[in-house]
This record gives C-alpha cells, structure tokens and sequence, in this order.
C-alpha cells in the first residue's frame, strides 16, 4: 500500500487512518517547493494534482473522506464504523460528510487569503482578499458551535466510541488550529480535539 502525501494537509486523515488500523504501508512525500506535487500526484493517480492518494495491489483511490471511509469499512474488526444499516451509522456518515463538506471549505477559504504563499496561487497576480478571510472565519465559528453543541457531554462525535468521523473531524480541528482559527474559544470541542491529540495513531500521524 502505497500513500502520497504532503503534510500538513488531508493528507494527514489518510496517515491517521492507515495508523489507526495498523495497515503497513510506505510514505511517498511530494514536496510542492521542489515543484513535483502536481507532476507526481497526477501521475500516481489524481487527476487534480492534489493529495492524498492511495494506491493498493487492487485500487487507488483519491480525495481524504473516501479514503478513511473505505479503508475502515475494509477492516470491520477495528470497530471504527457502526455495522452498515444500523440506526448509529447515520450519524457517522453525517459528522463524515461535514468535515469535507462544512468544515473544509471555510478553513481552506481563511487559509487561501491569510497564510497560502500566493506563488502557489492558480490565478496571475492573485492576492489576499479580506472579505474572504473574513467570511472563512466567520462560517467556520458557525460550524465550531454547531460541533460544540453535538459533542456536549460525549466523548466522541458518536458518544463513547471513537470511529473514522473523528479521524476526519479532528484533522479539520488540526488545520484551524494550525492556520489560527479559534478553537480555544469553545471548551467542549478544544477537550475534544485534546483527548483525540493523546491517541497513539494520531502522534505518529501528526508528529507528535
């Protein structure tokens, strides 16, 4: 099993995974300042340039959420999912789905107009915009207080049990705090982020 990554980005919840069901695989680092990234993660199999991509003796596959969703559901004994039909599945697929689809897009949008070196901006003579950092920020904390009440007197997003919707939750959790979104103003998901940050899994994925 082979993992194309570049840290610190989504990456990172394929690694997380990978750790969390102790899969052997090899790391290969595509560094965007030696130019390679897009080159190299078309080449291996995503059509975008981007990463992560995991390539097995059977498939690759592309883009983070599927990538813990499929490799979790290949190892049921692990117990990172609820069993496939159960009612505690539909939670799992909605906290899954909304780290890609409502976390994402406004701590990439904080990101892109705060801190991205704008050489590796798409567009010719791009520049921060401050309306756009501004409306990341705020949709973020729209969604840090929606994820604050749902983790109110649980461990984890699913209660007592941890599962791959906090692998992909807590790699959003990583990026805001890494980029300076404000986590720490909400004390029931900045102990949530802290408890997932002890995990074993987690330290060798992140470097801890």
């Amino acid at each position: 099993m082979h993992l194309y990554e570049n840290p610190p980005t989504r990456s990172q919840r394929a690694k997380w995974v990978l750790e969390e069901l102790e899969i052997d695989y090899t790391s290969h680092i595509l560094d965007p300042m030696q130019g390679d990234l897009n080159a190299a993660a078309r080449r291996a199999g995503q059509p975008l340039g981007a990463v992560p991509v995991l390539k097995t003796d059977q498939y690759t596959i592309f883009e983070s959420v599927a990538i813990v969703l499929q490799l979790i559901d290949e190892h049921p004994e692990k117990k990172l999912a609820p069993p496939v039909g159960s009612p505690e599945r539909a939670p799992y697929y909605q906290w899954s789905i909304f780290a890609g689809t409502e976390m994402d897009p406004p701590i990439m949008m904080f990101f892109d107009n705060t801190m991205r070196p704008l050489e590796f901006m798409h567009t010719p003579g791009a520049a921060y915009d401050a309306g756009l950092a501004a409306r990341g920020r705020s949709d973020f904390i729209t969604r840090a207080e929606i994820l604050s009440n749902a983790l109110e007197g649980s461990d984890y997003l699913l209660g007592t049990d941890f599962s791959g919707a906090d692998i992909l939750i807590g790699h959003s959790c990583f990026m805001a705090t890494h980029i300076g979104l404000p986590i720490g103003d909400y004390p029931v998901l900045e102990a949530y982020y802290a408890r997932l940050q002890q995990r074993p899994a987690y330290l060798r994925a992140y470097g801890g």
